[in-house]
């Protein structure tokens, strides 16, 4: 009849749905560093993790205590080098005054830092993580 359609029949398969996985994976690799800091921050919150004393989601620990661990050093300023940042401009990064000494001393000469930088670099860690996305 006339204004009907049929639809075609067609031997191609249907696509696979991705998982909820699969989508939150995808978004991670197109999201900037600020949205990842702010995603790890709400699901540090959402599921308790709000204090240093825990590993921070399924990573290595980055500090003995108030001290940066030497592979955390290495990778900060690998990041550094690569972003072309000062510790200065790292610390404005993770919600601390540029002026702050704390993450030049503890990068240079092994100097402690407060929990709650040592907690938002966590965060900045593993939000400027390299991923394997293409």
């Amino acid at each position: 009849m006339e204004g009907e359609h049929a639809e075609p029949e067609s031997d191609m398969p249907s696509k696979q749905k991705r998982t909820r996985l699969e989508k939150l994976q995808n978004s991670w690799t197109k999201a900037t560093a600020e949205e990842r800091v702010g995603f790890l921050a709400w699901l540090r919150q959402a599921n308790g993790l709000g204090g240093p004393q825990y590993p921070s989601l399924g990573t290595p620990p980055i500090a003995s205590g108030r001290y940066l661990l030497p592979s955390a050093i290495a990778r900060i300023r690998a990041i550094m080098a690569k972003r072309s940042l000062f510790p200065a401009d790292v610390m404005v990064e993770i919600g601390f005054e540029a002026d702050d000494p704390s993450l030049a001393r503890a990068l240079a000469g092994n100097a402690s830092l407060r929990l709650s930088v040592v907690a938002a670099l966590e965060i900045w860690l593993v939000a400027h993580a390299p991923t394997d996305a293409p």
